[in-house]
C-alpha cells in the first residue's frame, strides 16, 4: 500500500504490487473498488494498482527474501514514531480482512509494549504442536501472536536489539501460520535496526 487519502466523500488508494500478473492486478482493483464503494458516505472511489515491468522486482522489494511457511502475503504496518494508531490500524485491518472471508494472522512485534493481546481480547497462551511450533490462539477468526501472550502479567522485558530481532524471527518462522492468506505484522514504533533486520532475514550483529 503506497498511498491512501479520503476527503469529502472521495477515497483514493494507490497500491504497488510485487507481481506483474495483470489478472491479479485487475482482480485486486475490482475487489478494492467494490469494498470501498460499499462503505457509507463514500461517493467516489479511485484505485490505482501499479505493477513492476515483467522480470523486474517491485520498488523496495528485497531479493532472496525468506518465505514464511504457510503464508501467502505479508503486510507490515510501521510508523516513524509511537502513539499514532499503528496497532489500532493493524487490529482493524486484520478483523476486516477476516470478515471478508480471508484467513488472517496478526503478529505483534512490539516487544517492549505489546498492545495487540489487550486490543484483541486475547489472554490464552499459545500451545505447541508435534513439530514444536507455537500454535497461536484465535480471536475473531484471526490468529494472534505476541510476546504479551508469553509473559506473566506486567513482567518487564529488558532484552536488547539482537535478542529482540531473534525473537521476531522466531515468531515469523517458528509459529504455525499454516493456511494464512494475510499475515499482518505490527512492527515496533520508530526506525530501529530491528525493523530492517526482520525483513532482510539477517542475523543481528
Amino acid at each position: 500500500m503506497k498511498e491512501i487519502s479520503a476527503t469529502q466523500g472521495g477515497v483514493s488508494v494507490v497500491m504497488q504490487l510485487t507481481t506483474s500478473n495483470h489478472d491479479a492486478a485487475r482482480q485486486i482493483k475490482e475487489d478494492s473498488e467494490r469494498v470501498l464503494k460499499a462503505l457509507p458516505e463514500v461517493k467516489t472511489v479511485h484505485v490505482e494498482v501499479r505493477q513492476p515491468a515483467a522480470g523486474q522486482a517491485a520498488p523496495g522489494a528485497l531479493p532472496n527474501q525468506n518465505r514464511i511457511p504457510g503464508v501467502k502475503r505479508v503486510i507490515a504496518i510501521a510508523s516513524g514514531k509511537g502513539g499514532v494508531g499503528k496497532s489500532t490500524c493493524s487490529v482493524n485491518l486484520a478483523c476486516a480482512l477476516a470478515q471478508l472471508g480471508a484467513r488472517v494472522g496478526l503478529l505483534d512485534c512490539d516487544i517492549y509494549g505489546p498492545s495487540i493481546p489487550l486490543m484483541m481480547g486475547v489472554s490464552e497462551r499459545p500451545t505447541v504442536n508435534e513439530s514444536e511450533q507455537l500454535i497461536p490462539p484465535i480471536k475473531y477468526s484471526v490468529k494472534v501472536m505476541s510476546i504479551g501472550l508469553l509473559l506473566d502479567g506486567d513482567q518487564p522485558v529488558i532484552w536488547r536489539g539482537p535478542m529482540i530481532a531473534k525473537t521476531i524471527q522466531q515468531f515469523l518462522f517458528a509459529v504455525d501460520w499454516g493456511g494464512t492468506d494475510f499475515l499482518l505484522v505490527d512492527l515496533p514504533p520508530g526506525t530501529a535496526r530491528t525493523n530492517a533486520t526482520t525483513w532482510r532475514g539477517e542475523k543481528s550483529m
